[in-house]
């Protein structure tokens, strides 16, 4: 009886969100329409596809057993949520300008453009791809966790797994991005707003509420409150900084933000998206961050969310456990086919010259393409993909080097920004077999030590290298921008620029 409580709660969320989907349908026509939705979303939709495209399934088992077992550690999330406020606004204006003057899709698009390099677009392409990719796999798995936890185990892992994800793919391929962007709105309203009340509910029924939670902890398991000597306060430091760069790195993000319809639009996605996220993280990291008070709380504490949803609340609470689980998996799922089979059209077989109507036609076929091996990868015993997820994380970040100064500083040059980023991924994924990269550093993570030689370089050779003609163009572009909401806005800069 429980087990059919739970799983038609999760049934009607699935059923919903297909009609949803199905009424907001719009046929797609070209590659900017697949793509980035023609670049006409307003704010509210913008929130919650940054939202969907980065907050993921895998908070409610991995990241939740992290805040029970290791404590204060675990709360980086919350924190770096709201530090991607300044990187988000560092690259709202420029990202969206030149996306829009120059029809870019991906951020190989913005990195060929600002270096005039295809080469070094590539490059971008290829490493963000690959370090990014193993997250499609990991929230495949989790939907195969979850559906079989909130389902009282009665339904095999791979079933719930192959059933959900192929939902989700085909909801991809039929409407691209703007399906993507609705289904983020109906999933992100769900594990934000309802979560959240559903987790405040919880904190209140398990520990008497948060108030009461610290002081048992303070009592009972100080050890928790503080940053263990293992990790450090660098090691602390480096997750919440690498996280706040890396997060605002990861491809999904740079198509979200060529989809809004403006600047203005964008600005106010910055003030609400890490703001939003941030809360609904506390939320539910503080709830596990009590668990272990609770007697009877299971060993393996990633299944901890669901016992405890269990133990307070009954089936209708393990149900929407797993809707706002699923919720934020269905997000990132949706985020990471779509992206991928955007930056394989647009980035690898946009190499060979092809005409944009078979890239466009190409890029919707790879979204059943890459979601279907995406689901076979999942069904293989993968051991330590997330702490090589985490590994290779740091890499991503890497990227905010190039592209953040980018943005801005005109000395800039291509051989800079390669040289700079090579050497922060180098430095990142060597780091074991090479501890003298990182051995002056103290308790500092390998990203962190990566972006400082990142960084250097990057500044050292550019500064090296003659400047490139083209960037000066692009920087009065942005400065003659004036209206970013008005196709007039963008006559007018290229008449400026023409006389």
């Amino acid at each position: 009886m429980n087990a059919a409580i739970a799983i038609g709660i999760i049934a009607g969320f699935i059923l919903l969100n297909a009609i949803i989907i199905k009424i907001f349908h719009k046929k797609q026509g070209n590659m900017e329409e697949f793509a980035v939705g023609g670049r006409s979303f307003p704010w509210f939709l913008s929130v919650f596809g940054f939202i969907g495209s980065w907050y993921v399934g895998s908070m409610y088992t991995g990241f939740f057993g992290d805040s029970a077992t290791i404590g204060m550690f675990a709360q980086y999330l919350a924190v770096y949520s709201v530090g991607t406020m300044v990187t988000m606004y560092i690259m709202v204006r420029p990202v969206w300008i030149w996306g829009k003057l120059h029809n870019l899709q991906t951020n190989a698009d913005l990195v060929a453009l600002r270096y005039n390099s295809k080469w070094l677009g590539l490059f971008i392409a290829i490493t963000t791809f690959v370090f990014w990719s193993p997250w499609l796999v990991v929230e495949i798995k989790t939907l195969g966790y979850l559906f079989n936890a909130a389902t009282y185990n009665t339904l095999p892992f791979n079933l719930g797994m192959t059933v959900i994800s192929l939902f989700v793919i085909v909801y991809c391929w039929l409407g691209g991005s703007r399906a993507t962007i609705i289904g983020d709105l109906v999933q992100g309203l769900f594990f934000t707003v309802v979560g959240s009340i559903t987790m405040i509910y919880l904190l209140n029924k398990a520990y008497g509420g948060i108030g009461a939670m610290f002081t048992q902890l303070a009592e009972q398991a100080p050890q928790l409150l503080v940053i263990n000597e293992q990790v450090g306060y660098g090691g602390w430091s480096s997750a919440i900084i690498t996280g706040a760069l890396g997060g605002m790195m990861m491809p999904g993000i740079f198509i979200r933000l060529y989809m809004s319809k403006g600047v203005k639009e964008s600005k106010k996605s910055v003030l609400f998206v890490p703001l939003i996220g941030a809360l609904f993280t506390i939320l539910l990291l503080w709830l596990g961050l009590g668990a272990k008070l609770v007697n009877g709380f299971p060993q393996d504490a990633q299944a901890g969310a669901f016992w405890i949803a269990d133990h307070f609340g009954g089936p209708v609470a393990v149900g929407l456990m797993g809707i706002f689980a699923l919720a934020a998996s269905m997000s990132t799922i949706s985020a990471a086919t779509m992206t991928a089979a955007v930056m394989i059209g647009r980035n690898f077989l946009g190499l060979f010259k092809l005409p944009e109507e078979r890239i466009f036609k190409y890029s919707r076929m790879l979204t059943l393409v890459v979601g279907v091996i995406a689901i076979l990868v999942s069904t293989m015993e993968i051991s330590r993909l997330v702490a090589l997820i985490l590994y290779v994380y740091d890499c991503i970040a890497q990227v905010a080097v190039p592209i953040l100064l980018g943005l801005y500083w005109r000395r800039a040059t291509t051989a800079g920004a390669f040289s700079g980023t090579l050497i922060g991924m180098v430095t990142v994924l060597f780091h074991g077999s090479l501890p003298w990269l990182t051995a002056w550093a103290g308790d500092w993570s390998a990203g962190m030590v990566g972006l400082f030689y990142n960084l250097i370089l990057f500044v050292g050779v550019s500064l090296l290298t003659a400047k490139q003609a083209h960037v000066d163009q692009l920087f009065e572009q942005l400065e003659n921008y004036r209206d970013e909401e008005d196709e007039a806005g963008v006559a007018a800069a290229d008449i400026k620029l023409a006389k």
